[in-house]
């Protein structure tokens, strides 16, 4: 591999982050935001098309380079996955309402902290 063509894959790199993928109301990425940035871990939001919260989430979780995905269903339901889990099988489940705290949640997931349980 040449030199340019490492600069070139180092260029397209995006920062370890993770994953939310929506389908839902938007309004929940406000507080899914805040509860993964009050832990310090960043986030990058995609659309999820449509899909239930555990496919969604686990989607995000094979593209997080952090193995950590969010899924926002369109009915409000919400999804905590990791990668390394089986695909029906989600570290966490929720409600529009948990958004704050799933977001909490996500980012300890990450960091390897225990997770909140109010």
């Amino acid at each position: 591999m040449a030199v340019d063509d490492r600069r070139a894959a180092r260029a397209v790199r995006t920062p370890p982050s993770v994953v939310v993928r929506c389908a839902g109301d938007t309004a929940v990425l406000r507080d899914l935001r805040a509860g993964l940035e009050e832990e310090g871990v960043p986030v990058r939001v995609e659309d999820g098309g449509s899909g239930d919260a555990v496919a969604l989430a686990f989607g995000a979780a094979q593209a997080s380079s952090l193995d950590v995905g969010i899924g926002v269903a369109a009915g409000g339901a919400v999804c905590v996955h990791h990668a390394k889990r089986p695909p029906d099988s989600p570290a966490l489940t929720g409600t529009a309402r948990d958004a704050r705290l799933l977001g909490h949640n996500a980012a300890r997931l990450v960091t390897g902290i225990p997770v909140k349980t109010s």
